[in-house]
């Protein structure tokens, strides 16, 4: 994963993909598990739609095959990257991209990406979410197919990174670009997904130590989200 996302990094594609997904938390954190070795991607929607022609010919040299007519890349061992669109002109959700390859904007990753604090250099080339914008992502994420995963992982970034106040500050700043209700309705899908794991944790055996730290930890996430978001609405 990590020689994969140097290559990219190195490539001629590396100042325009952003590392996101679950796959950011390689730019992240070093103790936070990914959950998948699927890489996405952020890209300038409108950007590949004007310069589809380079990004199929710079991928296939870097080894992915496309599958047809889709963002999605291959490469021979198995391991895929999905291209996921955001764009400077609006923010809203949309598809992308061009009629070789299409790419759903989502809205939120757009307004996230709007501020020059949502990136972060990575060291080996390229650049990812910041720890803060990748977490207010992870948080907001509302597609069905991602289940608690995203929730879970925001949280775990959010206390491991509590004593940060510059951290701290960004999330507030990410979160406030929202509408409350969006908001709220991110704590209580994260509240749920922290439920069910200290559920689980609490019917864990005593060679579960590692899941009940992680539920211990998640529940201290929790715990500063809700104390940032009170303090915000105090500052309103």
């Amino acid at each position: 994963m990590l020689a994969l996302l140097r290559k990219l990094g190195g490539s001629s594609l590396g100042d325009q993909l952003i590392l996101a997904g679950s796959s950011g938390l390689y730019g992240a954190s070093e103790t936070i598990p990914a959950l998948t070795e699927d890489v996405d991607v952020v890209v300038d929607a409108d950007w590949v739609a004007a310069h589809e022609s380079f990004v199929l010919r710079e991928m296939e040299r870097l080894g992915f095959r496309q599958t047809p007519q889709t963002c999605t890349f291959n490469l021979p061992d198995g391991m895929s990257l999905d291209l996921v669109g955001y764009s400077r002109e609006d923010q809203v959700d949309r598809v992308g991209g061009g009629p070789q390859i299409p790419i759903m904007v989502f809205g939120d990753l757009s307004r996230l990406l709007s501020t020059p604090e949502s990136t972060v250099e990575l060291s080996g080339g390229g650049r990812a979410l910041a720890p803060a914008a990748l977490a207010a992502s992870k948080l907001l994420t509302v597609r069905l197919e991602k289940g608690s995963k995203d929730k879970l992982q925001a949280l775990l970034l959010i206390a491991e990174n509590a004593d940060d106040p510059k951290f701290l500050a960004s999330l507030r700043r990410h979160l406030s670009y929202f509408e409350p209700e969006t908001v709220e309705d991110a704590l209580a899908d994260a509240q749920m997904a922290t439920l069910a794991v200290s559920g689980d944790a609490m019917r864990a055996d005593l060679q579960s130590r590692g899941y009940r730290d992680m539920s211990d930890a998640l529940k201290r996430g929790l715990d500063l989200l809700r104390r940032l978001l009170e303090r915000e609405e105090e500052g309103q």
